[in-house]
């Protein structure tokens, strides 16, 4: 088994959408309050593209918002 470098991965646009993509849907799912999943949002915002992410509603889906 290698060993994972979690700065490295932690630096890396797609991981970190990876991983903000399952935040999100953790908070869609109700699992997480929303203010928590926006404080952790802006805290990559200078890594990833927040308008990838849903605002507001998380009982909203993909097709609600076309």
């Amino acid at each position: 088994m290698s060993n994972i470098d979690i700065n490295k991965i932690s630096d890396d646009p797609e991981y970190c959408f990876a991983a903000l993509k399952l935040i999100e849907q953790l908070f869609r799912d109700g699992k997480i309050p929303e203010y928590m999943f926006h404080n952790i949002l802006k805290d990559y915002a200078d890594i990833v593209d927040e308008s990838e992410f849903i605002k507001g509603n998380h009982n909203q889906t993909k097709e609600d918002t076309i």
